[in-house]
């Protein structure tokens, strides 16, 4: 019995010791134009911080216009931990959205979603004064932890059950 006791305690530990790894996936530290901001003049790009460099395959950022339309223009620029993306004529006014993939040094995908808002169209564009936002919160870790504790107590409940069944022996 102590014997089991003390596999099923090991086996715990290695699993919460486990899903520290699989956290350090990369999240976003800022973005700017900041998250829900509002300026008179359209930026002439977009940038996204992330805490950890990011790779360069897969990235994708998409400034799409009140109307709908995807303003974002050139490449997408990856350096380390920076995200660029270059941006053309934002000549509408109104709220425009950033959706944004990226890939952290782990694999693990990144979805990014924001907006800022230009007051006055026909301006001309302008460099965006940096600023932090604060990053959606990703709820994967936790869903994953829960997810593994239950599964845990579900072998221990067996293992009592398989133990306790067993006839004595004499």
């Amino acid at each position: 019995m102590r014997r089991l006791i003390a596999v099923l305690v090991a086996s715990l530990l290695a699993l919460v010791v486990s899903t520290g790894v699989a956290a350090a996936h990369a999240k976003l530290e800022s973005m700017t134009p900041v998250d829900g901001s509002s300026m008179a003049a359209p930026p002439t790009k977009v940038v996204l911080t992330f805490n950890e460099p990011i790779g360069s395959n897969g990235t994708q950022v998409q400034v799409k216009a009140p109307s709908g339309t995807n303003v974002a223009s050139g490449d997408v620029q990856v350096v380390d931990n920076t995200v660029t993306q270059p941006v053309g004529a934002m000549i509408e006014a109104g709220k425009y959205e950033v959706d944004a993939r990226v890939v952290s040094a782990d694999g693990h995908p990144i979805t990014v979603v924001g907006s800022f808002t230009v007051t006055h169209a026909g301006h001309p564009a302008v460099q965006p004064v940096g600023s932090s936002a604060t990053p959606p919160k990703d709820n994967s870790n936790t869903v994953t932890i829960v997810a593994m504790c239950l599964v845990m107590l579900v072998v221990v409940a067996l293992a009592v059950v398989i133990v306790r069944r067993r006839p004595a022996s004499q």
